[in-house]
């Protein structure tokens, strides 16, 4: 990992828009900027324990819900909501790491409490996501349609996982 405790977090979020625009966003510095973000600014919100719970969910094919990931980091909903939405909040860190680790994107299975069983998103919620999948660099021309793939691929992907879903802390280390 990149040595960056001596940037600002100005620093941080300059060159992670960067590489947005570069279309860098599979590069190793901009996964370390995103990990140190997350770092700085998690607020008790992991991208390590919010990807094993991500997975865990998506291996039992089912969404999981906001509060229930602000739970597995040990956080009530009520204490995580401000940290977790939003450019550069916990969902969009999450997208991106996805993104930049070649994974499946799967923030699309974190849904709202009264969405679970249909994994639906409600027009604002939709509309952040494509915003966090758009700054990385995917075209999306239908975004039901795009969620709706993307959902798929969590579920897909998480079938053919072994092992557990801590080995995903490797990368993030």
């Amino acid at each position: 990992m990149a040595n960056l405790e001596n940037k600002s977090d100005a620093d941080i979020d300059q060159w992670i828009a960067n590489h947005e625009r570069a279309g860098k966003t599979r590069s190793t510095l901009y996964q370390d900027l995103i990990v140190d973000r997350n770092r700085r600014h998690g607020n008790g919100l992991d991208i390590a324990t919010s990807i094993a719970a991500m997975t865990i969910s998506a291996r039992e094919n089912r969404y999981i819900s906001y509060g229930d990931l602000a739970a597995a980091n040990g956080l009530s909903w009520s204490k995580a909501r401000p940290r977790m939405n939003g450019n550069h909040g916990h969902l969009d860190d999450l997208l991106a790491f996805c993104h930049s680790h070649e994974m499946p994107l799967l923030t699309a299975i974190v849904v709202g409490r009264e969405h679970l069983d249909s994994g639906e998103m409600d027009e604002e919620t939709i509309n952040g996501f494509v915003a966090g999948v758009r700054r990385l660099g995917v075209s999306v021309s239908e975004p039901v349609v795009f969620l709706k793939q993307c959902q798929s691929d969590c579920f897909e992907w998480a079938a053919k996982q072994v092992g557990t879903p801590d080995a995903t802390d490797a990368a993030v280390e």
